[in-house]
């Protein structure tokens, strides 16, 4: 009994941490709207898109094979989180101020609060809810990293719908990002900077997370990219489509729960047990996708008008479109989270090469000739270019177990 309560709290923790970290954003949207229209909802899906392309490049993959790592190897936990802080401290510093500069020079109005954002967004690279995820103790990421960042962004809302400037949302992420490194320390025990050894072992640990860092990083730009390109070629559209897409983006935020809770529990020593483990997770991210998208496409179109202060009309049409996204990502996920417990992490930098071209060629052209819709079409279909890459070496993996257990 109270080992199912245990098991029941701390599901309910990995429910409620992503839970918050979606809820909070939505706080700030009507505020945003309300107070600046369009035009200031799209400054801040710009600032929002380039700086999570920064975010995702500057942790490193360490978000990926870092839980895992961690939950494998209890023991050398402390030094594998200062490693991951060290190099991640070199990296994000001037990766949050280019991102910053770009993203002013794409806005055209409100620079300097699409500037911040995008520096605040990307310093989010720094966030040790890995490591917490690792030890299985998501109540540690609720403690130093969800309930700040809740309560800064909604006083950020407050403030906005109070007459106050677009660049306190900005400001509230770059505090949010910053807090949990600062209350990790006496709480947790863990450094705050992180000591010598880590900082000599920079380059060794780009080098080991290279292979991880560009996939994720080539991902993460064709699937951010619509928003900026957007802002270039067709201005008008970037409103309608940043409000497809950043409520499916907090609600794939939310919708991690279920790798994250998973991740520990793919990660045992026996591989027959770890094989069978992978598949299930492929199987109820899937379940779960399928379930997310219908809702999400029924829901979109009723929320948008209240969510947005009627500024931007998402169609039913739209929200469809968006709900099938939405599906075929969460489906990606479970087969990167079995290819990660299977030692085969790399391929999922060679599925998101894959998705990546086939998004970084039909991006633009949907765009061009489909407008927002043509955008989400292309989308979907580089990210089941990417499945299937995914799919086909797993099925290596799974082949090879069992030759590995077949009698001689």
């Amino acid at each position: 009994m109270l080992r199912q309560l245990r098991r029941a709290r701390l599901l309910a923790l990995y429910v409620l941490v992503p839970l918050l970290a979606a809820v909070a954003p939505l706080l700030v949207i009507p505020a945003v709207t309300a107070r600046h229209g369009a035009v200031g909802w799209s400054g801040v899906a710009i600032g929002l898109s380039v700086g999570l392309v920064g975010a995702v490049i500057g942790e490193l993959g360490w978000n990926i094979v870092g839980p895992q790592e961690v939950a494998r190897r209890p023991e050398a936990a402390r030094s594998c989180y200062e490693r991951a802080l060290a190099a991640r401290l070199v990296v994000v510093a001037p990766l949050a101020l280019g991102c910053g500069v770009l993203a002013a020079s794409l806005a055209s109005s409100h620079r300097l609060a699409a500037g911040l954002l995008a520096v605040g967004v990307c310093a989010g690279a720094l966030s040790p809810s890995w490591y917490f995820t690792g030890l299985n103790r998501p109540h540690l990421t609720l403690l130093v990293e969800s309930l700040p960042r809740t309560v800064l962004v909604t006083l950020a809302a407050l403030g906005i719908s109070g007459g106050g400037p677009l660049e306190l949302y900005g400001a509230a992420l770059l505090a949010a990002a910053l807090l949990p490194l600062l209350l990790a320390a006496p709480l947790v025990g863990l450094p705050l900077v992180p000591g010598p050894t880590a900082f000599r072992a920079v380059g060794a640990t780009l080098r080991a997370q290279w292979v991880l860092v560009a996939g994720r990083g080539v991902a993460t730009v064709y699937k951010a990219m619509p928003t900026p390109l957007l802002a270039w070629i067709a201005p008008d559209l970037v409103a309608l489509y940043a409000a497809l897409d950043r409520p499916l983006r907090l609600g794939l935020q939310f919708l991690t729960a279920l790798p994250q809770r998973l991740q520990a529990w793919v990660a045992v020593d026996d591989p027959a047990l770890r094989a069978r483990r992978s598949l299930m997770a492929v199987v109820m991210n899937s379940v779960l996708g399928v379930l997310a998208g219908a809702v999400y496409g029924i829901a979109m179109p009723l929320v948008a008008p209240v969510l947005f202060s009627g500024t931007v009309e998402v169609t039913a049409d739209l929200g469809m479109l968006g709900g099938v996204l939405v599906a075929v990502i969460c489906v990606s996920r479970g087969f990167g989270l079995a290819l990660v417990a299977g030692g085969r992490a790399g391929a999922t930098s060679s599925a998101a090469v894959v998705s990546a071209a086939i998004g970084l060629t039909g991006v633009p052209l949907a765009a061009i000739a489909s407008g927002v819709p043509g955008v989400v079409l292309a989308l979907v279909a580089s990210e089941l270019g990417g499945i299937v890459v995914q799919w086909a070496a797993l099925s290596l993996v799974h082949r090879g177990h069992r030759r590995a257990e077949a009698p001689a």
